[in-house]
């Protein structure tokens, strides 16, 4: 018999620029153990619009002392970049601080997804963390939590 899963939270959000360099905490509380948690973490689009990414590029330009004559052209594309951290009962597991618009995670005591401390799947409180660290555009990030139920 294989193992089941049930979801257990499933969200989308909508960021824009007002979200840049913030953090969302979205607290999970678990009633039960698990064998393993999946969470399927995605947003889009990572590149800026070209002719948003160059007012921005333009405006943030003077506040660095160049001695270089650089153009806003040069720094392009410009990257939105929303990375997922992950806590348990307040003890920090893990990050995905990468590129990646797209991932996938597992937790378990055996074994966990790169970045991330393997953690038995216990009733309590969990936390994911969405670091926003570049939202120069309107973004949608999708995020969903799988339980896996023992065999």
């Amino acid at each position: 018999m294989s193992a089941q899963e049930e979801v257990l939270f499933q969200q989308t959000l909508m960021l824009t620029e007002l979200d840049n360099q913030q953090h969302k905490k979205i607290k999970i509380f678990l009633d039960q153990d698990y064998e393993a948690l999946h969470i399927a973490f995605s947003y889009n689009p990572q590149e800026v619009p070209k002719e948003l990414a160059l007012r921005v590029i333009e405006e943030t330009l003077p506040q660095y002392d160049w001695e270089k004559n650089l153009q806003a052209m040069d720094f392009l594309p410009l990257q939105n970049l929303v990375t997922m951290s992950l806590a348990y009962e307040g003890e920090y597991l893990g990050c995905r601080h990468n590129k990646e618009t797209q991932q996938e995670i597992l937790i378990s005591e055996k074994e966990s997804s790169w970045g991330f401390i393997p953690q038995k799947v216990s009733s309590g409180q969990w936390e994911i963390q969405l670091n926003l660290h570049c939202v120069q555009s309107e973004v949608t990030v999708e995020l969903m939590v799988k339980g896996v139920l023992s065999k």
